[in-house]
């Protein structure tokens, strides 16, 4: 379960960062969950306060959004334009290999050839959903 994965990192003092493109990436998913009819009203509600909760502790990409750019688009590159946030979380994991231990944590399966194509040195942790 992803609970027990994200209490695990917290559990060994892991930082968590993502680019500010993660909350419209989960509100959006969690839309389409209650569109779809796969979340009631009221699991909707408290999947968006779970969200919330989990957002206050994960920061920002340290050096801004900004240097990520260059690098996020040469990760899209060859994929779709519905690939292109992948490209920022690629590229800020990088960076932060580049002082210390980093992982990318995602749901989304798909990923996981991106990244192998693309940042072969990111490790891809596949959260059950």
């Amino acid at each position: 379960m992803a609970e027990n994965a994200l209490a695990d990192y917290a559990a060994k003092n892991w930082t968590f960062y993502a680019p500010g493109v993660i909350v419209g990436e989960v509100l959006y998913v969690l839309c389409r969950k209650l569109k779809n009819g796969l979340l009631t009203e009221a699991a909707h509600g408290k999947a968006i306060e779970i969200f919330q909760d989990h957002m206050s502790v994960i920061l920002p990409p340290p050096g801004g959004e900004a240097p990520l750019i260059s690098r996020a688009e040469v990760v899209r590159s060859g994929y779709g334009c519905s690939r292109s946030a992948d490209g920022l979380y690629v590229a800020l994991t990088e960076e932060l290999m580049k002082t210390g231990a980093a992982e990318f944590l995602t749901f989304d399966k798909d990923v996981v050839n991106q990244v192998g194509k693309n940042a072969p040195t990111v490790k891809v942790n596949l959260l059950p959903a």
